[in-house]
């Protein structure tokens, strides 16, 4: 195997270690809410649900601007630091969608468009549509948060895709434009 394939499978095995303790994590929360009763205390539960999504979000981004810095420092090409986004994205996604999913649990009125009679796959896969179309800045209203938390995560998600998007491609060019001017 080439040096160029070896380093591409361990950035994927370093986020898949993440994503999957991120998983583990939102698994563990919503488990934790149903069994310790969530519907005793659902403001308490929504306040720790969004205390919950900012931590995320914040080991997110600031672990994404250190391996950006490690990749470009590195010499990595372009496809890799794509891969790196391509991964983190996918992960952000996911994590909103298992937030929206604890939200719509606390809330079954979160949000309008989705039934909280439906079973659990198909609110996750309704949920996953709604977390892509947010972060992707679409929007299309065919689902749209109804409660203060699920307004709150959904503001939190188009925060994070701004930064995201905005700063961390930003910071690439401008780390890279420097190495650039060393040379």
């Amino acid at each position: 195997m080439n040096k160029k394939t070896t380093s591409k499978i361990e950035l994927f095995l370093k986020f898949t270690k993440e994503f999957i303790l991120l998983a583990v994590l939102s698994v563990l929360f919503f488990i934790g809410m149903n069994l310790f009763n969530y519907h005793n205390k659902p403001q308490i539960w929504a306040v720790v649900l969004l205390i919950f999504s900012i931590s995320k979000v914040y080991l997110l981004i600031s672990n994404t601007f250190k391996k950006l810095d490690a990749l470009i420092k590195n010499n990595h090409v372009f496809n890799h630091v794509l891969l790196l986004f391509s991964i983190v994205i996918s992960i952000i996604i996911i994590s909103f969608t298992i937030d929206y999913l604890c939200a719509s649990e606390i809330y079954p009125n979160a949000f309008v468009g989705i039934q909280q009679e439906q079973q659990l796959i198909t609110r996750f896969t309704n949920l996953l549509y709604y977390s892509i179309v947010t972060f992707s800045g679409v929007g299309y209203g065919d689902i749209s948060p109804n409660v203060a938390i699920s307004k709150l995560i959904t503001v939190l998600e188009i925060i994070t895709s701004f930064v995201m998007i905005v700063f961390i491609i930003s910071k690439y060019f401008k780390i890279n434009e420097e190495q650039n001017l060393k040379i």
